[in-house]
């Protein structure tokens, strides 16, 4: 599990670590349908598309890859101004460092519902990462840049470290999901000018508040710092000693905190969630147009843009209703006299609000599996020309069971005791089954050492225990996506 690294930074590591092995409500929350960081109303999520230009700076795989590569489309739900971050930070590392030989890949964000990514698949639900640490759009897993893909033992390899394999059980090598060896594969110099310029971009806009840690391979995170404690000390690229300290201070690699292992192929980006209306609210709008502004840049000589004035999409969700945000930007906009949009070929729109001129908004399908629509935009300029734009919108697939959010105050277990002994079921809403990997019933009998685990079957979560008089109390353990236990009393 990964812990909120201000918890850890607290002081009172202890305590964390004994509510990590009591898995305490207040963080574990995630693989169950549920954001932890929402506070009443759903969290806007926003979809990340794949890069419009090579000088975006970053790629997206086509599908999951082995060894824990991420690349499913259906888990790259983000907040807004965490989109503008990564690729602004990503675009700066291009436009400085010159074109990356293999770019970060993004790998898993959160889920569309803001929940920690799970699949379900032949064996049941599983979460793709530990609970909690996934949700909200704030924890975002970004690959490495690296020099080769050409793995020790299989290709394509995305660690930065050739040696992360151990002996398995039948003695073949499997993956130690740590690097045992050096980062030789991590192209150093702009894996730390991108961390950098996170935390510049964090320092200038909000004081340093945002970014709340950086998991990251402990190997991968001694070559960082080298990189840049060396240009500090040649004062390169703005480099300062006190930056570096910062990233140090944010580095999370540590085993007792749960860092340590899984991340030899990707540093997980943890933001705090800062209040968007509040004093912030300004910097985070700057922050969204200043990307926009480079979206707008990279469409140039595409379908999507003519005459310096650029068709950008936006896919969001909120509560799993989607909207497509439609808008026009770049300096040849201002020449934009009429405007009309559309979306998967329907009928023609005209923007609806006055202050707005260049900006719509339609409703998004949510589709099964993977899929693509084309967005349309029809321009007229003030010396009559037209134009007529396009994009190609990814539509990631929405599962039903995304909108299954399961809590402990849902199960409700009853007992009634018969000739026989006593007959025990826990009652639950039926879509929470989904999730559900399996429910056990721990029976602590008067003078055994420990209870006794039985087994319930999901389709029929009931059991007949012998010898009643001998019950001294019973739990019920419901498993979640294999990442999560739930522990519920039985009244007797």
């Amino acid at each position: 599990m990964l812990l909120p690294r201000t918890l850890i930074s607290s002081g009172r590591r202890l305590a964390a670590l004994a509510c990590a092995s009591l898995l305490c409500a207040s963080l574990v929350q995630a693989n169950d349908g549920r954001n932890r960081y929402e506070q009443g109303i759903p969290t806007q999520l926003f979809h990340l598309h794949a890069p419009v230009s090579p000088q975006a700076g970053f790629r997206v795989l086509a599908e999951d890859m082995d060894g824990g590569a991420d690349g499913d489309p259906a888990f790259r739900w983000v907040t807004r101004p965490a989109l503008a971050l990564v690729r602004l930070a990503s675009h700066r590392t291009h436009a400085r460092l010159g074109a990356a030989p293999l770019p970060f890949p993004v790998f898993d964000l959160a889920s569309e519902n803001g929940d920690t990514p799970l699949q379900i698949g032949p064996e049941g639900p599983r979460g793709r990462h530990p609970g909690g640490s996934h949700d909200g759009g704030l924890n975002l897993d970004l690959g490495y840049y690296l020099t080769s893909e050409q793995g020790r033992h299989e290709t394509p390899d995305y660690a930065a470290c050739n040696e992360h394999h151990k002996p398995g059980a039948d003695g073949q090598l499997v993956d130690a999901n740590i690097c045992k060896g050096p980062a030789d594969r991590l192209d150093t110099p702009r894996q730390a000018f991108f961390l950098l310029e996170l935390l510049r971009l964090d320092r200038e806009r909000f004081g340093g508040e945002w970014v709340e840690a950086i998991g990251i391979d402990a190997q991968v995170r001694q070559a960082v710092l080298a990189q840049a404690r060396q240009w500090a000390a040649q004062r390169q690229h703005g480099v300062t000693p006190a930056l570096v300290q910062t990233l140090d201070a944010l580095f999370a690699s540590s085993p007792y905190e749960g860092w340590a292992y899984s991340h030899h192929h990707h540093v997980h980006l943890r933001l705090r969630p800062l209040e968007g209306s509040g004093r912030h609210r300004a910097a985070f709008a700057r922050l969204i147009e200043q990307d926009r502004a480079l979206e707008a840049q990279l469409l140039a000589g595409s379908a999507a843009a003519a005459r310096g004035c650029a068709l950008l999409t936006e896919l969001s969700s909120f509560n799993l209703a989607r909207e497509l945000d439609l808008r026009l930007a770049g300096p040849g906009c201002t020449q934009v006299r009429t405007l009309r949009l559309r979306f998967q070929g329907g009928a023609w729109e005209a923007p609806r609000d006055p202050l707005e001129p260049l900006h719509h908004v339609l409703d998004a399908p949510a589709t099964p599996a993977f899929g693509t629509a084309q967005a349309e935009a029809e321009l007229g300029f003030a010396d009559g020309e037209q134009a007529l734009l396009r994009r190609e919108v990814a539509l990631p697939a929405q599962a039903p069971w995304l909108r299954v959010r399961v809590e402990a105050r849902d199960f409700v277990g009853r007992s009634q005791t018969q000739a026989d002994g006593l007959a025990v079921r826990l009652d639950f809403p039926p879509a929470h089954a989904v999730l559900i990997d399996q429910i056990q019933l721990l029976v602590q009998r008067r003078g055994a050492p420990a209870p006794e685990r039985v087994p319930l079957p999901l389709a029929q979560p009931q059991a007949l225990l012998p010898n009643a008089a001998e019950i001294a109390f019973i739990e019920a353990e419901v498993g979640l996506s294999k990442r999560i236990r739930l522990r519920v009393p039985v009244p007797l």
